[in-house]
């Protein structure tokens, strides 16, 4: 994260698609999700927002309420009980007094005095009404806050119903001055089951903004950045160079500056795309941003990138963008994939990377009902499938990222009197088992499953389409 005063170096203008989509969700007094795979930009476009309020005001409506935009640090949080929480909340306004001075004085010394006064207090309810008070005292001044949850994806996997219940309940007691930002790497429905988050999977599930690769201005800002410590300068096609590779796409663009500050001479540029994806820490953030792609996704851009070029003119191209028409569009809202004449990968360097991949072993699992086949993309399953395992694989695909009970799951897979359990339970390790075999069929690429997952203690759960593998969800294996 930038220093105050590299936030203060960011042009005004820094991340303008997306500052102008967040400022539509806040006039509103909405709440949303911005998203992207580490590595994207996120935290950085939500420090910039919160060191820098005011670049919001120029696509705000005129005389818009004052604002204050807080950053709530949740990177290891002292504890996980109700009064830490608040406590973490009020450091965090306290912390961006500067702003609140901006509003009025006695408004800043309000929140000050509220935060010393229980610093160290462990009762959640003296914790929480110095909460709302120093909420109603931003009401009271006519000001608006958007707090800025970050990063929210570990937080929400492991924080308990209350405190989650407990933001809801602010929200909702103060609907037209708060407001929230979360920076999550998937969507909120790969994190946690959305019946468990309830009302606040709907606030916050609302609204999106993916993020991804930078327009050219900001691309070169960050390079610039970047080349303060190395002294000199990179040459105008080669700036160009780094950013057509990349796509703008933060990570990448940064791992390939360093790069080009270690190689003396530079190779030709017919020979950077080859060098650049021999390089570890590329190889690295590459893997990150592909390992936060659905199966579905991941096979749509293989099936792309094997396309030759120009593709529109492949007998398959056709075919190709009608069978993945959802999925296209998808990626799209993602900034994966651009389309100007035809698809294509955002960054060559990507594309580059899931060439060398190869084979793709993945795609949505469905069951073709008019002649009754189950498919994993467009790959057959049925002689891999034992009649158990398509029992319990049709189970599944009736209940979509659903959590499922091993209770349930039994049942769905045995009559009452093959359930071999004392007290009409079931037995874990013949169920284990089950769901093993079915894995052993689905699961074909290494790592963590991605179709079928564990819920610790309750059951499992099916993602038809294969979920994202970018970060391993807390409760879920």
């Amino acid at each position: 994260m930038a220093s105050k005063r590299t936030w203060a170096s960011y042009p005004a203008t820094y991340q303008a698609r997306e500052v102008a989509i967040i400022a539509e969700w806040i006039a509103v007094g909405e709440s949303g999700a911005i998203i992207g795979p580490h590595g994207s930009g996120k935290s950085n476009l939500l420090g910039f927002l919160s060191h820098r309020p005011e670049v919001l005001t120029p696509y705000l409506p005129p005389n818009y309420y004052q604002l204050a935009v807080v950053l709530v640090d949740l990177n290891n949080l002292p504890g996980s009980d109700l009064s830490t929480f608040y406590r973490i909340i009020l450091r965090a306004l306290y912390e961006s007094r500067s702003q609140f001075l901006a509003i009025q004085e006695s408004l800043a010394d309000t929140i000050e005095t509220l935060y010393r006064d229980t610093a160290r207090e462990t009762d959640p309810f003296v914790t929480q009404s110095a909460l709302r008070e120093a909420l109603l005292a931003i009401q009271d001044n006519e000001a608006r806050l958007v707090l800025v949850l970050d990063p929210f994806d570990r937080f929400v996997q492991t924080a308990n119903p209350q405190i989650l219940d407990n933001l809801r309940g602010l929200r909702d007691s103060l609907k037209i001055t708060l407001s929230y930002l979360v920076g999550i790497q998937q969507e909120l429905a790969y994190l946690r089951d959305p019946t468990e988050l309830g009302e606040l999977y709907q606030l916050l599930d609302l609204h999106g903004c993916w993020v991804g690769g930078m327009t050219a201005p900001d691309a070169r800002y960050v390079i610039n950045n970047m080349l303060k410590a190395k002294g000199e300068p990179f040459k105008e096609a080669e700036i160009e160079q780094l950013i057509a590779l990349t796509g703008g796409y933060a990570a990448f663009l940064k791992g390939a500056s360093l790069w080009l500050t270690k190689v003396s001479p530079p190779p030709p540029f017919e020979r950077w795309l080859e060098a650049l994806l021999a390089e570890p820490s590329l190889q690295h953030r590459l893997q990150a941003l592909w390992q936060g792609l659905t199966g579905e996704e991941q096979l749509a851009l293989a099936e792309l990138q094997a396309l030759p070029d120009p593709k529109k003119s492949s007998p398959r191209y056709r075919e190709f963008c009608q069978q993945y028409a959802k999925t296209l569009t998808r990626l799209q809202e993602k900034r994966i994939c651009q389309i100007a004449e035809e698809w294509q990968i955002f960054s060559p360097l990507l594309g580059a990377y899931i060439q060398r991949l190869g084979l793709i072993e993945a795609g949505k699992i469905h069951h073709r009902e008019r002649d009754d086949v189950i498919l994993q993309g467009q790959r057959s399953l049925e002689r891999e499938l034992t009649p158990q395992d398509r029992r319990l694989l049709i189970y599944f695909l009736k209940n979509p990222q659903k959590v499922l009970s091993k209770d349930d799951i039994a049942r769905a897979l045995w009559s009452d009197s093959e359930i071999s359990d004392q007290d009409k339970g079931i037995d874990d390790a013949r169920l284990h088992k089950a769901v093993s075999q079915l894995r052993r069929v689905l699961e074909k690429s290494e790592g963590s499953p991605c179709y079928l997952k564990t819920v610790h203690g309750v059951g499992y759960r099916f993602f038809p389409e294969g979920a994202p593998r970018n970060k391993k969800m807390e409760g879920f294996e």
